[in-house]
């Protein structure tokens, strides 16, 4: 990874200001906040100070950020671990959930990945603004689903997107090497397929967009998948791809829910603020019915 040396005109600790920059990405509601104890267990605030950012691969920027004090917290040592930024007014104070795609514990930093898009966001202009120095705050570490157990060496079968890229990278590097199967993903960045350390036993099958018309590549490669009850399952992506796949696996085929672990990213033509707001809602649902946040499954959640 290439280290950036901040400008001198860029020394400022927090991102610069510009005039009416908050008001272009003002929702005009306040930022979606679900805090409870039960949420928040296991997870802590942290103020973060960027230590790297580096573009490895055209569609990323990646950024490494000290979190002091991590280290007293195991859980971010785990595969496949979220954090949720807390923008400032400059980005129209949103809030962003990404996966950690490393963690350095020697030195308490995490790496997260922030993919390019052409259209203009917050963490669009978020990844431009981000320089060595700069601070932002962050919840975590909020462990997220990882493969689903093999008591006997079953293989894997894999779906995902770019925007899983950073979470198949924190789990293959803390399998144990046996991990074998199937990967499917649709990614058009070849570099950024090319970074992913994949274990021997995995075979990649890799979809470029721009080289299918199949609005759901993924869905298709599920359902053509021979003999799926002999593998256990793992896929993230859109979400009502995702959710066309699950239903496939635990309905169609007729898999337990202990061998398909799915989840939605995000969901087409939904903005992410959208997505928070049902998913505070449809939590504070299920806490009220007595249920607990083990028991809540995103896919679930009626956007």
């Amino acid at each position: 990874m290439t280290n950036n040396t901040p400008d001198t005109g860029r020394t400022p600790t927090t991102a610069p200001e510009t005039p009416g920059a908050a008001n272009r990405f003002s929702t005009g509601q306040p930022p979606v906040h679900l805090r409870n104890s039960e949420h928040d267990r296991d997870i802590d605030d942290y103020t973060a100070v960027i230590t790297s950012v580096s573009t490895p691969c055209p569609s990323i920027v990646r950024i490494t950020a000290k979190l002091q004090g991590a280290r007293t917290n195991p859980a971010w040592s785990s595969a496949n671990v979220a954090i949720r930024l807390y923008l400032s007014e400059r980005y129209g104070n949103h809030t962003r959930v990404y996966t950690v795609r490393d963690y350095l514990e020697e030195t308490e930093e995490i790496v997260v990945d922030i993919v390019q898009h052409e259209h203009d966001s917050p963490m669009m202009l978020f990844s431009r603004d981000a320089h060595v120095g700069m601070q932002f705050s962050l919840t975590g570490p909020r462990v997220h689903f990882t493969i689903p157990p093999r008591p006997h060496g079953e293989p894997v079968a894999l779906f995902a997107d770019a925007t899983a890229i950073p979470a198949l990278v924190s789990i293959f590097d803390r399998t144990d090497g046996d991990l074998s199967g199937e990967l499917y993903l649709v990614a058009g960045d070849r570099a950024a397929v090319d970074e992913i350390p994949l274990p021997g036993g995995i075979r990649l099958t890799h979809i470029d967009p721009a080289d299918t018309d199949d609005p759901r590549p993924l869905d298709t490669c599920a359902k053509a998948l021979p003999d799926p009850t002999s593998y256990v399952v793992w896929a993230a992506g859109e979400r009502a791809e995702m959710t066309s796949i699950r239903s496939y696996f635990r309905n169609e085929v007729g898999m337990d829910k202990s061998r398909v672990s799915i989840a939605g990213y995000w969901r087409i033509g939904v903005g992410n603020d959208e997505i928070d707001r049902a998913r505070k809602r449809f939590y504070e649902r299920k806490l009220a019915e007595g249920a607990r946040l083990e028991d809540f499954n995103d896919l679930d959640v009626g956007i």
